[in-house]
């Protein structure tokens, strides 16, 4: 459940012998009493469970303000394991009058819990917010929170500390964006010590220009000279026209300042429109004096975006690019255009001035490979192919496909001694995070999980993910190997557990239920209660947006965003998109992951705008590296999952038809289903 927002005072004092202190001695007495020896006959089950049920009682009377039954139920609670996070919701509620010392002593005694940098954030911005100098300064070292840096600066310069104060200052007043009203005091000081210079204005004209906030230009204009402040506004309005008119720069004054506009400028309008950026940049070559650096981010920029684009002198803007300007970044999308217009012996010398890294990862020795194919290397090619189809991925399926071969899928048997498991399930943050998981408080215990793991070695990662099978916490499991590397231990990173519930709804509406579990994998590592950024939910992320309308179309029962996080409800929904948009794209699994991922009007955009050849080109030169990304790996999964489920193995070609009769595998050799033999690599 989400962490409450509210919380009834905790009041925390000792029971005695009477009145009200005698009271809480009887209220603790008696929950002692209900909580583990009821009726004088309790299992040891019930006597376990107890604590727990009442734990959760008492979080979500939290949630609820329900301060009477909190604190009914919270003196039983003082030795279980899970008691800080009712202190840590009683100290943030009220951390406005908290003793320092309990704060401070309770936040030093758990370092290692998930709660403890959120609540000392917050502590300290209320220490600086009511004026606690002394509290503050006494324990706010090391944060990184601007607030509170402001706070301490204001409480160094209330006592005359400004010995070191004046660069302080200067580094918290130089940022791209508006600084909390924290901050104004200290601010205002500098401006007094005469410490905002014209320099350190325009150079925060410049951090805010790059942090896209033009606006604050205009209130930074005014701690320029007079006879300065028209840069600001010309830059301002350059910007708010997209540098559509950064040519008259050419008739500007040659300053710096010119220099800086049109920088930022060219590298803007690169995004936006690079045969212009193009243009312009020809204008002012030779009027401008950049450094080498400076000339080789604007040339790299607008080699860039054609490439991105697609435009035609992408290879002349390329090569203008100085060497020093030419990262992976620049030459993978150098790459990529020589893909999409079959240039592959310009390919071949792309790929060979990538870093080593990048130019031997998968996707570019498959395409280094078809390269010497398609240039009559034919040995060289074949066999860098048959090197690849001993893996079990996208790239190695593709490569199977070209030569016939059987896919190499290599299982490992997870073997994890049972010590380590236990070991690790007793070890502190695993230990809470079960225990907040059983007790119902899953955002937390995902907190606690997330943490602990960040600590542990390759054999650490292996017992992980064996503790999250044995818990059936299923996603954790697949994080862990993720990390470890171990990605042949496919029992658990392809659990087959939703398999009968996608195909009770792939099968009426002829959807394949390995395609489904292989997008439903990608979309949320089969977590049933995932909430992205954007609001898509559950096991297939369906938006509620997209629920509702699908209800709609579809007469689906819908009764809000909550019915997402039910796997039944979720895969109902995520299926009936999943079939709608393939009808929308004539049965084309790679289009209508594509839409699934990035939407149909960008796929429709993309089928308009970029050539269509071979599909697996058309993937690679997408201009969404998340949905460039997205594709393989759901039709790499969906393989796996053919082979988990054991199904016959389509190959991966075969859910990759031609897109129209114009488009095609060209010579690609491929069957319909495959075999599979263990061929490990070396």
């Amino acid at each position: 459940m989400p962490v409450p927002r509210s919380i009834t005072e905790l009041q925390g004092r000792k029971p005695g012998l009477s009145g009200r202190r005698g009271r809480l001695l009887a209220l603790e007495l008696l929950t002692a009493c209900l909580l583990g020896c009821a009726s004088g006959a309790v299992s040891a089950d019930d006597a376990a469970q107890s604590p727990r049920e009442a734990f959760s009682a008492a979080w979500q009377a939290a949630a609820r303000g329900d301060r009477g039954t909190f604190e009914q139920l919270l003196p039983g609670l003082r030795g279980y394991l899970l008691f800080p996070y009712l202190q840590y919701e009683d100290l943030r509620h009220r951390r406005e009058r908290v003793p320092a010392e309990e704060m401070a002593a309770f936040l030093a005694d758990h370092t290692d819990w998930a709660f403890t940098a959120a609540l000392r954030t917050s502590w300290l911005r209320t220490l600086g917010k009511q004026g606690r100098w002394d509290d503050l300064l006494a324990h706010a070292d090391g944060t990184e929170d601007t607030e509170i840096q402001c706070r301490v600066a204001h409480a160094q310069l209330l006592r005359g500390d400004t010995d070191a104060l004046l660069q302080t200052a200067r580094t918290l007043w130089a940022a791209g964006r508006s600084q909390p009203d924290a901050c104004d005091p200290v601010f205002r000081w500098l401006q007094d010590q005469g410490g905002i210079t014209p320099g350190l204005a325009w150079e925060r004209i410049r951090l805010a220009m790059e942090a896209r906030q033009p606006k604050l230009t205009l209130y930074l204009a005014g701690f320029l000279p007079a006879d300065q402040r028209g840069w600001a506004e010309r830059w301002y309005q350059q910007d708010r026209d997209g540098y559509r008119r950064l040519d008259q720069a050419v008739s500007w004054p040659d300053t710096d300042k010119r220099r800086d506009i049109v920088t930022h400028g060219l590298r803007r309008l690169a995004r936006s429109d690079p045969d212009r950026a193009w243009r312009v940049y020809q204008d002012l070559e030779t009027a401008i004096d950049w450094t080498d650096d400076a000339r080789g981010r604007i040339l790299g920029e607008i080699a860039l975006w054609s490439a991105v684009e697609g435009l035609a002198d992408t290879p002349l803007r390329m090569r203008a690019v100085p060497e020093s300007g030419r990262d992976d970044r620049l030459l993978e999308w150098w790459a990529r255009h020589d893909l999409a217009r079959g240039a592959w012996a310009d390919l071949l010398q792309t790929i060979d001035r990538m870093s080593v890294p990048v130019a031997t990862d998968p996707r570019w020795r498959y395409w280094k490979a078809r390269a010497w194919l398609e240039t009559g290397e034919v040995a060289q090619g074949e066999l860098l192919l048959a090197e690849l189809a001993m893996e079990a991925s996208y790239y190695g399926f593709l490569a199977a496909d070209r030569l016939a071969l059987p896919y190499s899928i290599c299982p490992e048997t997870p073997v994890v001694a049972a010590a380590d498991i236990d070991s690790l399930a007793r070890r502190g943050g695993f230990e809470r995070a079960l225990e907040l998981r059983r007790a119902g408080v899953v955002n937390w215990a995902r907190a606690e999980w997330v943490m602990a793991a960040r600590a542990l070695d390759r054999e650490g990662l292996r017992a992980a993910a064996a503790l999250a099978v044995r818990e059936n916490w299923l996603p954790m499991a697949i994080f862990a190997l993720g990390d470890s590397g171990d990605l042949r231990w496919y029992e658990w990173r392809f659990p087959l557990g939703y398999v009968p519930l996608v195909e009770a709804n792939a099968a009426p509406l002829q959807l394949d239920p390995a395609w489904v579990m292989g997008l439903m994998r990608s979309e949320s590592a089969l977590t049933e209660d995932a909430v992205s950024a954007a609001g898509a939910r559950g096991l297939m992320q369906v938006t509620p947006g997209t629920a509702a309308q699908l209800a709609r179309r579809h007469g689906l029962p819908y009764s809000g965003a909550e019915q997402l996080l039910r796997a039944e409800d979720n895969v109902r929904f995520g299926t009936s998109f999943l079939r709608e948009l393939l009808d929308r794209y004539g049965g084309n699994p790679v289009l209508a992951t594509g839409a699934y991922n990035a939407g149909p009007n960008a796929v429709d955009r993309w089928l308009e705008e970029r050539p269509i050849t071979e599909p697996a080109v058309w993937i690679e030169t997408l201009p969404y590296f998340e949905t460039r990304d997205y594709i393989p790996r759901v039709l790499a999964f969906s393989t796996l999952y053919d082979w988990r489920m054991q199904r016959p193995l389509s190959r991966i070609s075969s859910r990759m038809p031609p897109f129209d009769s114009a488009g095609g595998g060209g010579t690609m050799r491929t069957t319909e289903t495959a075999e599979v033999v263990c061929r490990p690599a070396e």
